[in-house]
């Protein structure tokens, strides 16, 4: 490990500058617009902000998200059933000025709701009897898609010596003299999913979700690798997070990591192959570090995709569903990783 984890400051943005690094405790005040980084009007308009969670079990994958480009906002509910290989992709694009994200995850919700569609998150981190995020999903029947419905309770309260997590917090610099915020953490869940009809249960101890909320000031093209895997059973919850993107140093700054048994161990920087390029984001990805920490295999299952392109404004996105296998060191010695349920992405976007 070549970062620290660093005491949490009290605020993102202090005196107009970036606190920098990776932080034991997620952020109370986080306030982008403070900083001094051009007029207050382009930093507003240049901030990119979302909410994501993904709720997963055995058979389901679930990617939610709540996204504001400022140019543009999305509303997503994509649902992957692996044992029928089908993808529901419900999604609403909304205007910029109806998508307002909350600064923090402490007591504050993020809700878009139009004609039946629905998606909600309740974020609680600040409650007393531990912290926790509630969402709810609806989407109606439309154009060969189920009717579909769900609400979920995620479990991240910060406290693993008392079976609790530690969440990844991070402040990274970008190339353009901005920078990320970004929180993130692997949790259990339990609750319950309906579609057309049928009910489908999420048990804790055999469900995991994962949270990924993110601020950032990032040049006119973004671009990013991600990919995040996970299980649980009788180990408890467990899971990765894994990034090559635009942050400058990553041997320094990095959101690169793994949660066993609530905690959080540090990874280094990983670089992503795909076997035929990025056109053949169906066959496997290789994800590996230079010092041999990570060597990961994915093998794809099904891909959703989203292509943007309007005026100057362009967007293309490739997302797989599928297994991780491999070998993560962490700790004391080698974590095998055989067959965690997950995804990747290979994002691009010009906004």
């Amino acid at each position: 490990m070549t970062r620290p984890l660093l005491a949490t400051p009290p605020a993102w943005v202090s005196e107009g500058r970036f606190n920098l690094g990776t932080f034991a405790a997620p952020l109370t005040e986080v306030n982008p617009l403070e900083a001094a980084f051009g007029p207050r009007w382009r930093r507003r308009l240049r901030l990119k902000e979302w909410q994501h969670f993904a709720v997963v079990s055995d058979r389901w994958y679930l990617s939610l998200a709540l996204f504001d480009a400022k140019w543009l906002a999305l509303a997503q509910i994509c649902l992957f059933d692996r044992a029928a290989g089908r993808t529901y992709f419900y999604e609403r694009r909304v205007p910029p000025w109806r998508m307002r994200l909350p600064a923090t995850l402490f007591d504050a919700r993020a809700e878009f709701a139009r004609g039946g569609f629905r998606l909600a998150f309740e974020n609680q981190l600040g409650r007393a009897e531990g912290g926790r995020h509630v969402i709810e999903l609806q989407a109606p029947a439309a154009r060969g898609l189920p009717a579909v419905r769900g609400r979920f309770e995620l479990d991240e309260r910060l406290a693993p010596a008392e079976g609790g997590v530690t969440p990844l917090v991070v402040s990274l610099p970008l190339p353009n003299g901005g920078a990320l915020y970004s929180h993130k953490c692997v949790m259990p869940c339990a609750g319950e999913l309906e579609v057309d009809g049928e009910i489908i249960r999420f048990e804790e101890g055999r469900a995991y979700a994962l949270a990924d909320v993110h601020k950032g000031f990032y040049p006119w093209v973004m671009t990013w690798k991600w990919a995040t895997g996970g299980a649980a059973g009788e180990g408890g919850v467990r899971g990765f997070n894994l990034t090559d993107n635009q942050v400058v140093d990553q041997d320094a700054y990095n959101e690169n990591c793994l949660w066993l048994d609530g905690g959080l161990h540090l990874l280094p920087p990983v670089r992503f192959e795909i076997a035929g390029g990025v056109a053949a984001v169906g066959r496997p990805w290789r994800i590996r570090d230079r010092r041999g920490q990570v060597d990961l295999t994915f093998e794809p299952e099904a891909i959703r995709t989203v292509d943007i392109n309007v005026g100057l404004l362009r967007s293309r996105y490739r997302g797989p569903f599928g297994a991780f296998r491999g070998r993560i060191a962490a700790g004391e010695g080698d974590l095998e990783v055989d067959g965690w349920f997950g995804m990747c992405e290979d994002f691009y976007l010009r906004a």
